[in-house]
């Protein structure tokens, strides 16, 4: 297990709250991860239980990267992850992003609202290259 070398505090968008995914979210977790829309070009299968959701979110609360769950700022329904995984530090501190969103959401400017945001924070606050 790796230790956080960093911090993620909650970020905001114009349509969008990101907000680090705890164990308590699983049940929302599991629906979003159950969808076959939301799984199809990702390397895992969809939930079939809420345990996998819950290993999904614990996974990412142990690990260097972070997941977090987006929700929309008017109804505050969770509409998708976005995060930093595979962090690394050598000479320089690299990082990749992942995301998925929530197929009503699709195709609505939203995650690359979110990822401007997130991109931003990286280079602004961690000197991501």
């Amino acid at each position: 297990m790796n230790t956080k070398i960093v911090e993620y505090p909650p970020l905001e968008t114009e349509r969008i709250k990101l907000r680090i995914l705890t164990l308590d979210k699983a049940e929302e977790v599991f629906i979003h991860f159950s969808d076959i829309n939301v799984t199809m070009f990702m390397d895992i299968e969809p939930c079939k239980h809420i345990k996998e959701a819950e290993e999904i979110i614990q996974y990412h609360m142990e690990d260097s990267g972070c997941m977090w769950g987006m929700y929309d700022r008017n109804s505050e329904k969770f509409i998708g992850t976005i995060g930093f995984h595979y962090l690394r530090r050598n000479e320089d501190f690299i990082a990749e992003v992942g995301f998925d969103l929530c197929k009503d959401y699709w195709g609505k400017g939203l995650m690359s609202e979110a990822m401007k945001e997130v991109i931003s924070f990286g280079f602004s606050q961690w000197g991501l290259i």
